[in-house]
């Protein structure tokens, strides 16, 4: 078959319709919805858009507006300038997520940070030209993660192809079927997916029908599709500017809640300490009364009357820093959660007068947070290490990024009746970031450059960030998952999806807390009981994992291959035999990711020689892990 340029340049029908009826088998077989629309353009069904093709014009019709999509006579020549060496294109933009060749500090990541640190003195001396040099230099004909939103056509798109240029993973959207249906003129899929890395090519078209589609995106490819991103904004419209933040978000929220070895293992040894000397939840039941879930954002002050009024209606759990505010207004806590490892959290806590408030802490906390109140109970924290340690243990999930996820998580365990109160999920306009009186003191209102703005609960601007949507996006997957009936949301932050927006909440009687709060506590006792074989478990693990790492990898393609076989065992592992994978998982990824930035500072594609520097950087690494994991979990 002809070039496309040629198919254009010759006016060659029955190439482009040949290409066309190619496209159509091969989406018979793989989406029958999109062969339709295929067939009812062939037959002259198409309603709102047509393609003109004469030897006179190329181009696109719109038959809404009556208009064309390119100007007179540019439909080639537009096309060509577009795929033009992509990442050195003005038309094209290249974003980093921010990342870059740098040393960490070595005071908490005591081992994570001095093999990051290793590797970027390695890249300072041996492939710089400059300190000062920020180029990444990609293989020819090698593009990384790239999206591409509105096709118009998509002849770049085949230009690209032709060229033998190949994607690392490629995201496409496209708002209207009966447009991409016309790519299909011009771009042969088939060959696309071939020239796309296995499984990476997302087509999106009129929307994304579940966010959890996007997300899997980013995160199947975790590490590569987190650093270098391309995008190609060839169409102009609404939608297509609402899929573009929802991209944004995701890309952004891809690179938050990794954690790290050493976080994991503040988390065990906080465990050991914590979990036989108190009691623990082991089983959870609905109770037939509702909770309010109190974080400490902005708009908490706005529903302090609420509080008061309703305070002997319904269990108060107060998350986090939201514990101060609310003694400051004399509102009953009857639950202060916490989630945090830091060893400074006790200070916290005792500079909101905790007095003798009841703790519900996550196993992970420091045990002075524990000795602050009489009153003390623990709950096993999903998504970490520790909390994977034992036999038919009780785990609470979704208790991250912030420990207002925790207060929710929990709640949904004993109450179908939920209120949100302070959890903002975001910077609301002209608000400080969090609720006056709180820990934080004196906050200024600026919303940070990074931030992007959402959906809120009313009519004030709400703005969010990577880490405020990993925590709604928490909450809504929690929500999907416990099912509790009636959400409230009273707050004026991000709209979080499956909660009910409402001021005017009235709750009629009273309840009997003592009561409620005995049929609470029952739900706690001392049993629980470790694995066996944990040591040998690590072991075998480690023993795994240094056997994929230690490999050859000769080209920077190869590089982008081994990160992802190894991101890819780690997910698997986190998943199957979590108290395993996820106490590696983080530095890993860490190291992962700055080894693909060291490299690609190098100008050739023969890395075969950086490649094995790096790559023993990351064993010895590992080796160093296993040994502190195992001191501290013998001794």
């Amino acid at each position: 078959m002809p070039s496309i340029l040629e198919s254009l340049q010759n006016r060659d029908e029955k190439a482009l319709l040949q290409r066309m009826l190619d496209n159509l088998a091969f989406f018979e077989v793989h989406n029958k919805h999109i062969a339709k629309a295929l067939k009812d353009t062939l037959e002259g069904k198409n309603k709102q858009y047509q393609l003109l093709f004469n030897k006179d014009e190329i181009n696109i019709i719109d038959l809404v507006n009556n208009k064309y999509l390119y100007p007179k006579d540019s439909f080639i020549n537009i096309a060509y300038s577009i795929a033009l060496n992509p990442l050195n294109n003005k038309i094209w933009k290249v974003y980093a997520n921010n990342l870059s060749l740098a040393k960490i500090d070595t005071k908490n990541l005591y081992i994570t940070s001095n093999a990051i640190n290793e590797m970027v003195d390695f890249t300072y001396d041996n492939i710089l030209d400059s300190k000062l040099s920020n180029l990444y230099h990609l293989p020819s004909l090698f593009l990384p993660q790239t999206n591409i939103f509105g096709l118009c056509g998509g002849v770049f798109l085949q230009i690209l192809l032709e060229n033998d240029f190949t994607f690392h993973s490629l995201l496409i959207f496209e708002e209207d079927l009966a447009l991409f249906s016309l790519s299909c003129y011009f771009v042969d899929f088939k060959r696309l997916f071939s020239q796309v890395s296995n499984k990476s090519c997302y087509i999106f078209i009129e929307n994304i029908v579940s966010k959890a589609f996007l997300n899997h995106y980013f995160y199947s490819k975790k590490v590569t599709n987190n650093f270098l991103r391309l995008e190609l904004n060839a169409f102009i419209s609404p939608k297509i500017s609402a899929i573009k933040d929802m991209v944004n978000e995701a890309y952004k929220v891809n690179s938050r809640g990794w954690g790290s070895f050493e976080d994991e293992m503040i988390g065990v040894k906080n465990t050991l300490q914590n979990i036989h000397s108190n009691k623990i939840l082991h089983k959870t039941t609905k109770l037939n009364i509702p909770i309010c879930v109190i974080g400490s954002g902005p708009s908490l002050e706005s529903n302090i009357d609420f509080l008061r009024n309703n305070q002997n209606k319904m269990l108060i759990f107060s998350c986090g820093t939201a514990l101060k505010i609310l003694k400051q207004h004399n509102i009953n806590i009857d639950f202060q959660i916490e989630i945090e490892r830091i060893d400074y959290l006790s200070s916290v806590l005792e500079d909101s007068s905790i007095g003798d408030t009841s703790l519900l802490c996550a196993n992970v906390v420091n045990n002075k947070v524990l000795n602050l109140s009489p009153n003390r109970y623990i709950f096993i924290r999903g998504g970490t290490t520790s909390s994977y340690m034992f036999k038919d243990a009780n785990i609470i999930e979704f208790c991250a990024p912030f420990v207002g996820n925790a207060g929710f998580s929990l709640a949904c365990n004993f109450s179908d009746t939920i209120i949100l109160c302070g959890i903002d999920c975001g910077y609301i306009k002209d608000k400080p970031k969090h609720s006056k009186g709180s820990f934080y003191g004196d906050e200024n209102s600026e919303i940070p450059p990074y931030s992007f703005k959402v959906k809120g609960n009313s009519n004030v601007d709400v703005y969010s960030s990577s880490i405020f949507s990993l925590s709604r996006e928490s909450i809504e997957i929690a929500i999907k998952h416990y099912k509790p009936k009636i959400i409230y949301n009273i707050g004026d932050g991000a709209y979080i999806q499956g909660t009910k927006v409402s001021k005017n909440i009235i709750f009629e009687k009273d309840i009997n807390k003592d009561s409620i709060k005995n049929e609470f506590l029952k739900c706690f006792s001392n049993d629980v009981v470790f694995k066996d074989n944990l040591n040998s478990d690590i072991m075998v693990f480690v023993d795994e994992l240094k056997r994929n790492i230690c490999v050859d990898i000769a080209t920077k393609q190869e590089l982008f291959t081994f990160i992802d076989n190894i991101t890819a065992f780690l997910a698997k592992s986190s998943s199957t035999r979590p108290h395993c994978g996820i106490l590696f998982e983080g530095t890993i990824l860490h190291l992962l990711q700055n080894m693909m930035i060291c490299i690609l500072y190098a100008k050739t594609n023969d890395i075969a020689d950086i490649a094995r520097f790096y790559v023993d950087i990351i064993a010895k690494c590992l080796d160093k892990l296993l040994s502190e994991y195992q001191s501290n979990l013998l001794s």
